[in-house]
């Protein structure tokens, strides 16, 4: 995969991003995001312009007996209401239930690790 990509770990308040650069063979944690302190949308179209983003990997959560849950559809609008709304760029949904879900001790977030997760594990499938 020769291409700037974006791994995005959505949730309702905090969004971890993660980045994979054409010129670096490693993905990177890049940053999380709190939708109480910033604009996400303003945050997200910014990195995805400043790093030259060709494509957006989403963390996509599928439930027990691959059913919607809740939170599928919260990630379904933000794809349709809010990512659509700022680029037109593919957005490749991945399985989140493949990726571990770290280990949070409650004195860090890890959104940006699960979203390099969700980056790994698209690159590695591919």
């Amino acid at each position: 995969q020769v291409k700037n990509i974006i791994g995005i770990d959505y949730g309702e308040r905090f969004i971890g991003l993660a980045i994979k650069k054409k010129l670096l063979n490693t993905p990177y944690p890049l940053k999380i995001l709190d939708s109480k302190e910033v604009d996400i949308l303003v945050e997200i179209e910014k990195v995805l312009h400043d790093n030259e983003i060709e494509e957006i990997v989403i963390g996509y959560p599928i439930g027990l007996n691959n059913h919607e849950t809740r939170m599928t559809k919260v990630v379904d609008k933000f794809i349709t209401k809010d990512l659509n709304k700022i680029c037109e760029l593919p957005v490749i949904k991945v399985d989140e239930r493949m990726t571990s879900k770290l280990i949070n001790d409650n004195t860090e977030r890890s959104d940006d690790l699960a979203a390099l997760e969700i980056l790994n594990s698209y690159l590695i499938n591919d």
